[in-house]
Order: C-alpha cells, then sequence, then structure tokens
C-alpha cells in the first residue's frame, strides 16, 4: 500500500545523511545559517526584541535553554520564541521567490536552543535546519494560490511545519512519531496578514509563534499522542481547508524528487531589509542615483514596475505606503521605499529608521512613487523596474532581472560574510565575529554547536 503524503514526508527527513547531500546544498544551508545568526544578532537590541522577550520570560518559567547571544538559562519555549522575534524583526531573513515563504528562520529558532543544550554536532544541525526548511518550501509550492492575497502569512502557516520537521531530526525521531508531530502542527498552524493593513508589531511575532507552535507539536507526537495522518491531502487537511473552492492544488510538489531536486536552493538571502518582493526596485533606483546623480529635487516622477501579486501587500492604499505608520510597516511600502532609495542611497540594517519615515524630503518624493503591472513578472524569479521622470525631461530607466541573492544571481561567500559583519558591528567584537564566520564556515566539521552559540553572546 502506497504510504501517506505525511509518511512519506516524515520517512525522507527521519532518514536523511549529510553523506547523500550534494556539497552545494550543504554549503548553502551552511551560509543561510551564518546568515540568520546575523540578522538576529543585529535585531537584538531593539526594544520589540526587549518586549517580546519580557513577555516570554513572563509566560514561561525554568531553564534549559539560551536565547541567541544571551548567556541566561531560560525555558526552550521562551528561548525559540524569542529567536524566531528576532529573526523576523529587521525583514532581513532570508525568502523563497516562489511562495514568499522566510523557510530558515523557524528552523533556527528551535534548533539553536536545542542543539546548544544537547551539544549536538554542525552535521546535525545542518541536517535539521536542511530538513525543515526543504520541506516547507514544498509546502508552500503545493497551492498555486498567493497566500498573502487570501488574508493568510505564508511564514507563519507553514513555519510551524518547518521548525516540528527540524526539532524533530534533531531528536532523531523516528517516522511515525515526526508524522504525528506534523498532523499536529496543522492544528498549530495560524497567522494572519493584518498587520500588513497598520503595521503593528504581531507580524513580527509570527516566527516566534511558529516556533513554539513546533516545540508543542514534537512534545505531544513524543508523549505518544497521535496526529492526523491526512493534515495536508485530506478532505479536512490543511490546504483544502485553508483553501477552498480549488482543485488546481498540487500535492505532488511535497515529495516528488525528494532528495535529488532541492528547492532550498531557490532560497534567496537578502542583501536589504525588507520584502523581497521590493528589493529590485531599491537597487535599480540607487543604480540610478548614482549613475545620473541624482537629487531629490531632479525628480519630477518615478514610475515603478512590480508584479501586480504584489499591489495589494506593498503598494495599497497607496496613501498608507506614502506615509508608513511604523518602522515595519515602512518595509513593506513600496513608495517609502524607493523613496529612501533615492535620497540616503543606501538601505542596510539602519533603514527605516523613524527619522527617515517623518523626513520631509522622503515624504515628498514618496509621492511622486507611482506603480504599474511588471509584464516580465516570474513566479520564480526575482525582478523589477524603476523608471525616473526628471524636472529637466529627461527619462531614465534601470531594470533588474535577477536580483542578486537568487539562484540566477547568488550572493558569494564574501557577500554574506560582508553582511554578517555589518549586521554584528554593535552587538559582537570584531574577535567574535571573525571567529563565528571561521567556525560556521566550517560547521559541518564540528562536533559541538555549543561553543560557536555561546561564542556569540552579546558584549556588554
Amino acid at each position: 500500500m502506497t504510504s501517506s503524503l505525511n509518511q512519506q514526508a516524515a520517512q525522507w527527513a527521519a532518514n536523511l545523511s549529510l553523506d547523500s547531500v550534494p556539497a552545494e546544498v550543504v554549503e548553502s544551508t551552511k551560509l543561510r545559517i551564518l546568515d540568520l545568526i546575523g540578522v538576529m544578532l543585529a535585531a537584538k537590541p531593539l526594544p520589540l526584541v526587549t518586549a517580546a522577550r519580557r513577555a516570554a520570560l513572563a509566560l514561561e518559567g525554568g531553564g534549559g535553554a539560551h536565547i541567541l547571544g544571551e548567556a541566561e538559562d531560560v525555558a526552550p519555549m521562551a528561548a525559540a520564541f524569542v529567536n524566531g522575534v528576532m529573526t523576523a524583526v529587521l525583514e532581513f531573513d532570508d525568502t523563497h521567490i516562489e511562495s514568499f515563504i522566510h523557510p530558515t528562520a523557524p528552523c533556527v529558532a528551535v534548533a539553536f536552543p536545542e542543539a546548544q543544550r544537547r551539544r549536538l554536532s554542525g552535521r546535525q544541525l545542518i541536517e535539521a535546519v536542511l530538513v525543515g526548511s526543504e520541506l516547507t518550501c514544498r509546502l508552500g509550492r503545493i497551492t498555486p494560490v498567493r497566500l498573502h492575497n487570501l488574508g493568510f502569512h505564508p511564514t507563519a502557516v507553514f513555519g510551524v511545519f518547518g521548525g516540528a520537521y527540524t526539532l524533530a531530526k534533531l531528536r532523531g525521531l523516528d517516522a511515525q512519531t515526526t508524522a504525528d508531530a506534523i498532523g499536529a502542527a496543522g492544528s498549530l498552524s495560524a497567522g494572519i496578514n493584518a498587520s500588513f493593513e497598520d503595521g503593528s508589531s504581531t507580524k513580527m511575532m509570527h516566527v516566534g509563534f511558529a516556533a513554539t507552535g513546533a516545540l508543542r507539536a514534537v512534545a505531544l507526537a513524543q508523549a505518544g499522542i497521535s496526529g492526523p495522518d491526512p493534515v495536508f491531502d485530506g478532505r479536512f487537511g490543511w490546504f483544502r481547508s485553508h483553501i477552498q473552492g480549488r482543485d488546481d492544488l498540487r500535492f505532488d510538489a511535497l515529495c516528488d524528487g525528494l532528495g535529488t531536486s532541492w528547492e532550498v536552493l531557490n532560497i534567496a538571502s537578502k542583501v536589504h531589509p525588507c520584502a523581497f518582493t521590493m528589493m529590485p526596485h531599491i537597487e535599480a533606483a540607487i543604480a540610478l542615483r548614482d549613475t545620473h546623480n541624482l537629487r531629490p529635487e531632479d525628480i519630477a516622477q518615478v514610475i515603478c514596475q512590480i508584479g501586480q501579486r504584489s499591489f495589494a501587500t506593498m503598494c495599497e492604499p497607496a496613501a498608507d505606503k506614502r506615509r508608513p505608520a511604523t518602522t515595519w510597516h515602512g518595509r513593506i511600502s513600496l513608495q517609502h521605499t524607493v523613496a529612501e532609495a533615492l535620497v540616503l542611497g543606501r538601505m542596510d540594517k539602519d533603514a527605516y529608521a523613524k527619522s527617515s519615515l517623518r523626513d520631509p524630503v522622503i515624504n515628498a518624493l514618496a509621492d511622486k512613487v507611482t506603480y504599474e503591472d511588471d509584464p516580465t513578472t516570474n513566479p520564480t524569479r526575482s525582478g523589477g523596474c524603476v523608471t525616473v521622470l526628471t524636472q529637466d525631461g529627461r527619462r531614465l530607466t534601470h531594470r533588474i532581472t535577477d536580483m542578486r541573492g537568487t539562484r540566477h544571481n547568488p550572493l558569494s561567500h564574501t557577500d554574506i560574510i560582508t553582511k554578517f559583519q555589518a549586521n554584528t558591528r554593535d552587538t559582537l567584537t570584531a574577535t567574535q565575529a571573525e571567529t563565528a564566520i571561521t567556525q560556521l564556515l566550517q560547521l559541518d566539521r564540528l562536533d559541538d554547536i555549543a561553543p560557536v552559540l555561546e561564542g556569540v553572546r552579546v558584549r556588554g
């Protein structure tokens, strides 16, 4: 008898060994782990992370785990939650282009405290993060519908599955226990896009919610509590309950080619802290600014070509996007983002500061940013075009076909290292950063991951 979709995925996850994984896939996973640690440490000092930590510790007593960058002994649930928040606050973590899921974040949020407290090897960490992120990406490919437009946040709703696969792999669970955990995770899958409307902070908690849900689901399975086997493809499974009235769900995307075709290679690292959809427009705007020495007063209008599927989340309502209510609101505003890029000429971890959101020069330029459908949009690639009409009548255009960080235009080792150094300059000493880089680049040869994670404790 053919095993169920859930069982097939669980069997693959339980049996995966790095011995059978191509070197390219291992290397990309190591670089994603390095990248996410830098992103998390960049977010560590932010007030929202401090508030999330306070809330987590108020709810979760006990010890046994560590939040990344800290020495204090805290409960595993608290560590996973705060780790998840740190991955998301700056909108600087990686993205699976086709599904818009941030697949690595929930995996590392649960993996770091588990690997540290059990002193697991680098190989075990890589295997677990690889399993969780690969299956998360594949879950996202099942639906041809863009979940954002249905009101769901895909990282939130699929992240709990990725976190559960990751944790089950780290704990060496068999296929049946893993499948039970995934069944339970289906009832813990949640996350709506309401924060996209007003810029409120709940969206930035979603990876933390997914991480704690993953811990709960695995604990239930380890206690012998069964989970529904048809969690994905059943009559009342996740997809048919959340995406109703569709008969074009691609369930074969989950397991077909597992171990031979690697979806994680389509995960893109970010070079700017915002929604990935807008990053080509940042690159194009900065290129025009630098090439033509553009000043804000030179610009009469800015026309951005962006896929129509992103209008509702990145461009509308236009009035709100021109004046983002919060820093995070700015990170999903095409109008503000392009204006800030044109005025400042950079979009790094310090972008979207409150001073930028209220800058009269940036605001005036945001009022001149318009958008139209990009006829070249490809759901598996990332591109965009910006045209600047100048006050003296020139029409200047720059197109990005494949954004840096994507599979067709990947970041180099040096690029990832440079990003890590920039992201940790305020939290680690130069020696700490260099040591961490050296260790993480040889992660698959480390017998114990704990010293690496202990070595990135934030100074001060």
